[in-house]
Order: structure tokens, then C-alpha cells, then sequence
């Protein structure tokens, strides 16, 4: 699950870059906003979750 976590973290990163190189080239910026939410919601949903198991895995080694 913790490789699940840092995956969506690397994807939400992805989809911010690939909107701001999209938003570079295009002549509309919904593009690139549209990613750029996407990813930073994808990127949230992973960080949250790692941060989570992380909290869990502390808790049960005590």
C-alpha cells in the first residue's frame, strides 16, 4: 500500500508538469488548469495516504 501511496504522489506530479508544458504551447489555459487540479488532487490522495500508513505503522510499534 505504501508503494501505492508514492505512485499517485509521482502521478499527481506528472499530471502538474504535463499541464504546465501543455499550458506553455496551448493558446487556452483550461488545459492546463484542468491538469493542474488533477494532479494536485492525485498528488493530495497519495500524500494523505502515506501519510496515514505511516501514522498506523508507528502506532503498532509501540
Amino acid at each position: 500500500m505504501h508503494a501505492v501511496a508514492k505512485v499517485l504522489e509521482a502521478l499527481g506530479i506528472a499530471f502538474v508538469f504535463l499541464g504546465l508544458l501543455l499550458g506553455i504551447n496551448s493558446p487556452t489555459l483550461w488545459i492546463e488548469l484542468y491538469l493542474s487540479i488533477i494532479g494536485v488532487v492525485v498528488f493530495l490522495i497519495g500524500w494523505g495516504t502515506d501519510k496515514l500508513l505511516e501514522r498506523k505503522r508507528r502506532e503498532s510499534s509501540q
